[in-house]
């Protein structure tokens, strides 16, 4: 009976210390009956002990991150969600502008514009095999807030493809107008809902960014796939990903209950929606989900 009431106790007191801690920038997430939410995909570099996947370049100068790095159109990163049931998706990703990336224009005609091949500079997130890839959410890098060609479709760029919808969030870490090869502009992070300067100033407007909930007419179980994409050579233009969040919710799976409270506490260090964790107690899976 002591147990009990002392972990009866203890979660009232973490439920106080949650709500204390929520920021404004914590996402409002839809619940479900009988569903749960859990951590699929986590990246921060600010943490020395983290890596970038192999799939991606890793830049330790001048902020701890990871970008594109092959010569293809897209640089891919399978997030398993370990067979799991679900329906929606919610996540947020931080990162930096490189050179000139364009958002939804697409500037080398020997690429296709599509969701299999490339159809923005930014990262992309899909479910699905290649081949047979859907459409998740997108964070689009427009080229700089004051030019029109190549920015964000909020201040007069390229209007992203019909199967991306409305579904994306664009930003430029650029003031502009003028861009230097492989600068990292760093006084603009991306995809942060700050700082959305000159035509960019609608950019912003969507109540839940940086968070985005993308829910699916019906369940599904793949794994899912963030991709970094640019359609020009790195030496004008890439990403810099410094963190990212995925989470899932769907039906419980044994290959993914059991949280160890401790560790959830110490992913989470008090800077994403804490909260969540007490909505459930197998909000969390116990492994980064990086194949």
């Amino acid at each position: 009976m002591k147990a009990l009431s002392f972990l009866l106790f203890s979660h009232f007191v973490l439920c106080l210390l949650s709500v204390a801690v929520v920021s404004s920038t914590t996402p409002f997430f839809p619940l479900t009956p009988g569903q749960e939410w859990r951590m699929v995909g986590y990246l921060d570099m600010t943490d020395p002990t983290q890596q970038c996947p192999d799939s991606w370049q890793t830049f330790t100068s001048p902020r701890s991150s990871c970008g594109k790095k092959s010569t293809a159109p897209c640089d891919s990163l399978n997030v398993t969600t370990y067979g799991a049931s679900y329906q929606t998706v919610c996540g947020r990703f931080r990162g930096y502008q490189i050179g000139s990336p364009d958002a939804f224009r697409k500037l080398n005609d020997a690429i296709n514009r599509d969701i299999e091949t490339y159809y923005v500079d930014g990262v992309t997130v899909t479910y699905g095999l290649p081949g047979n890839r859907h459409h998740v959410y997108t964070y689009a890098n427009g080229y700089a807030e004051t030019n029109a060609l190549s920015s964000c479709p909020c201040a007069g760029g390229t209007a992203p493809p019909l199967f991306v919808g409305s579904d994306y969030y664009c930003e430029s870490g650029n003031l502009g107008p003028d861009w230097i090869g492989t600068q990292f502009y760093l006084s603009d992070v991306l995809w942060d809902r700050q700082q959305c300067g000159g035509n960019e100033s609608t950019c912003c407007n969507p109540p839940d960014l940086p968070w985005f909930c993308t829910t699916f007419p019906t369940s599904i179980s793949e794994d899912l796939e963030v991709r970094i994409c640019m359609d020009e050579v790195l030496s004008n233009e890439n990403v810099a990903i410094e963190s990212f969040e995925l989470y899932i919710q769907g039906f419980s799976n044994s290959k993914v209950d059991g949280i160890v409270m401790e560790d959830a506490l110490n992913r989470f260090n008090f800077d994403i929606p804490v909260f969540l964790i007490f909505i459930h107690p197998y909000l969390l899976g116990t492994e980064t989900a990086f194949d």
